[in-house]
């Protein structure tokens, strides 16, 4: 595998596969939501939906019509860490295709028209979601967890957020953070090393730093005291539970215990939250949990939907779940086919031009050792019943866990509010995701 760095800072990864004339590209810029101007979220969003609506020398339609043309895929989303820009193509053309690539990163114009078309999509999306408890759920929880810290913030933005978004804050986001330097380029696919260098080298050489790079962030903050939130939305058919507790960064030592247990825990049909909630009890159509481990201290969840009557309970069968896996080590007999699932699908990720990319990228994103794609079928092999007790017991606490339940609260809050007395009821009209405390 080709590691190398232009003489800007930007590194350089290549990953070639055998087989298909396919070769794909990402680049990872330090430009997530975490990095949003404070108090303006939906920054990185609206910057990434924007790039491939203009730069200096093609129009949106013109853009569009020169991927079609090529027979290429081209786009660009965010996450809380980082924005990605992709690009795939059959070998032939992949050379214009990075062209066009690093001609959407580095010339954007973000040209009026275009920021309010997408904020008028963004809003219209939004409010969709602000219509759906399991949506509103989602957007609250960060706020419960991480409270004002840049984790807090709904990534996608707000209601508000989002129409007070300017040409200039996208630009000065843009500048601050699209820097070679804090950037990583993978290519994957039928590459050879010595074409890897040449293809960066021409589309991103000369590319520059502008200005001193921005003060690092402190993405989580501290941990805050768990809370207890209702969002209280007459009338909603269903009432969506989300459990939620302080979890690890990416590069945590318990991160492959964590992962296995989870996917005992709300990975697939047959998890045990599925199987208590859904199989056993038919509360719900289905039940999951995330890790949700990122490039500082992320968030565990496990959510699901449940009549409105049914949430008090559903609740407690949550924590319940999460709280066995921290004090009973799962038997051998339920892992191995647990194991043998996350080394299937990263086996099969391994095997595409994409995926191979998306994991290569995904480690330098963390600063992991590339070493880490030969060993990771071996390190899931190694976790024993043990070390997943141990890690769920250390980080997922229950008496650490905050609830967020959004639903009827005429139809479950006398019953939440005898085990909880301390509950925190907020009418949806009045909730404030641009809140630390959602009020």
């Amino acid at each position: 595998m080709a590691d190398f760095r232009l003489d800007n800072g930007l590194r350089v990864l290549g990953a070639p596969t055998q087989g298909l004339p396919l070769v794909s590209a990402r680049l990872n810029l330090n430009a997530g939501s975490a990095n949003d101007p404070m108090g303006k979220p939906g920054g990185a969003s609206m910057t990434a939906a924007l790039l491939t609506q203009g730069t200096t020398t093609k129009s949106a339609p013109e853009i569009a019509t020169a991927i079609e043309q090529l027979g290429a895929s081209i786009g660009a989303g965010s996450g809380a860490d980082f924005t990605n820009v992709y690009a795939n193509a059959p070998k032939d053309v992949f050379g214009q295709t990075l062209i066009l690539m690093a001609d959407l990163v580095r010339n954007p114009t973000f040209a009026a028209e275009e920021l309010e078309r997408q904020q008028s999509q963004t809003l219209d999306g939004l409010r969709v979601a602000l219509s759906q408890p399991g949506s509103i759920a989602a957007q609250s929880v960060g706020r419960v967890i991480y409270g004002a810290a840049p984790y807090g913030a709904p990534g996608s933005g707000t209601l508000t957020s989002i129409p007070a978004l300017t040409r200039d804050d996208v630009a000065v986001f843009h500048s601050d953070r699209f820097r070679p330097s804090q950037a990583t380029l993978v290519f994957s696919g039928d590459v050879t090393p010595a074409e890897a260098r040449a293809l960066a080298d021409e589309a991103f050489g000369d590319w520059r730093d502008a200005g001193p790079a921005p003060a690092a962030v402190d993405k989580a903050g501290q941990a805050l005291a768990p809370r207890v939130v209702v969002v209280d939305q007459p009338g909603a058919g269903q009432a969506a539970v989300i459990a939620a507790i302080r979890g690890v960064k990416r590069t945590d030592a318990d991160y492959f215990p964590l992962t296995l247990g989870n996917t005992l825990l709300g990975g697939g049909f047959s998890s045990r939250l599925n199987q208590e909630i859904r199989i056993k009890r038919g509360l719900s159509y289905g039940a999951r949990s995330s890790v949700g481990a990122q490039q500082d201290v992320g968030v565990f969840t496990a959510a699901t939907q449940t009549k409105n009557e049914t949430a008090t309970e559903v609740a407690d069968l949550i924590l319940a779940e999460v709280g066995k896996l921290g004090t009973t080590p799962a038997t051998e007999a339920e892992l191995a086919p647990r194991r043998a699932a996350l080394i299937g699908g990263f086996g099969r990720s391994l095997e595409t031009v994409d995926g191979l990319g998306g994991l290569v990228a995904n480690l330098a994103l963390y600063d992991l050792p590339m070493s880490d794609l030969a060993d990771y079928a071996g390190r899931v092999r190694s976790v024993t019943p043990q070390q997943v007790e141990a890690a769920f017991a250390g980080h997922l606490p229950t008496d650490q866990a905050s609830l967020v339940i959004v639903g009827d609260a005429s139809k479950f809050i006398d019953g939440l509010r005898a085990k909880y007395p301390n509950v925190e009821v907020i009418p949806l009209t009045e909730l404030n995701l641009d809140s630390a405390t959602l009020k």
